[in-house]
């Protein structure tokens, strides 16, 4: 089939040969990445996919501009392209002669351009006053981070275990007990209390102490439990089928990570583009609601 109509966004006709000429410079990376035959084939199949969208959506950014009477300037992208040379040492020349050996012409690098800094125009005006980071926002993210790197890390756990009871009597029981128990650890000598209590005569001898291990090596509930507590932290009760356990980290190895007062700039820029994301894909839904889109492909 030599041409026909992939997209539709309004009164706009998008054609295959407009996709394909998008795709350019993408299937050269394809065709130097990617084995022939099926997987190939499947890797341009998703490219085409992913690019129609991002086609319709750029598309609508474009009347969403002129709405907005926003324009983008020649001066404005030569300046880009200065910036964008300056930042890797390249001059403009040699910075079109790179974007040509990577599929694009010099006019398809410039309109690229042009569509970059009218979506920052476009999202500046539409979007940047609503994104607020707060002190909160910027803990979750931290904490976030301290989880996945303690995923990583080796630690040594110790727990005391406490059968649950048969009957609702029993339970409730020895669920006072652990609770008690998870009490008096705070401030207790957590081995005499696992010695004393702990069904788990594996860890009991050593005061309730484990190997050397990592979160994963732990069932889901006691690797979450794990994950949370910090270095001499003892976690609340947990129930693991028909026992309760009361966890302590005795030991882990020493994080990499900067300390919360130090990480807060790199910390805010993150979760204001994390948070600029999720704002840019609700309002592209909503203009999506407002137009008619219809995607062929």
């Amino acid at each position: 089939m030599v041409e026909r109509i992939v997209a539709v966004v309004g009164d706009r006709a998008i054609l295959l040969s407009d996709l394909r000429k998008r795709a350019e410079p993408f299937l050269v990376q394809v065709h130097q990445s990617v084995p022939p035959g099926a997987q190939r084939n499947a890797a341009i199949s998703q490219l085409y996919r992913s690019l129609i969208e991002r086609i319709v959506d750029e598309e609508l950014e474009l009347r969403a501009a002129q709405q907005s009477k926003l324009t983008v300037s020649a001066k404005e992208i030569d300046d880009a392209i200065g910036r964008v040379a300056t930042q890797n040492n390249l001059s403009v020349a040699d910075l079109i002669a790179e974007a040509t050996r990577n599929g694009l012409t010099e006019a398809g690098y410039r309109d690229e351009l042009r569509r970059q800094l009218l979506e920052a125009k476009l999202i500046n005006v539409r979007l940047q006053g609503r994104i607020r980071v707060t002190d909160e926002d910027l803990r979750l993210a931290y904490r976030k981070l301290v989880v996945e790197e303690r995923q990583r890390l080796a630690m040594t756990p110790a727990w005391i275990v406490l059968n649950a009871g048969e009957s609702g009597a029993e339970q409730r029981e020895q669920r006072a007990l652990a609770e008690r128990i998870a009490e008096q650890a705070k401030t207790t000598d957590f081995g005499a209390l696992a010695r004393q209590h702990s069904v788990d005569a594996t860890s009991r001898a050593t005061g309730g102490t484990m190997r050397r291990l990592r979160a994963a090596e732990l069932s889901p509930v006691l690797a979450r439990t794990a994950l949370g507590l910090d270095v001499g932290e003892v976690s609340a009760p947990i129930r693991v089928g028909g026992q309760y356990v009361v966890m302590k980290i005795v030991e882990r190895e020493p994080s990499a990570l900067p300390e919360f007062s130090e990480a807060r700039r790199e910390l805010a820029e993150r979760v204001y583009l994390e948070k600029m994301a999720v704002a840019k894909k609700s309002w592209l839904a909503g203009l999506r609601r407002q137009h008619h889109v219809e995607v062929r492909l």
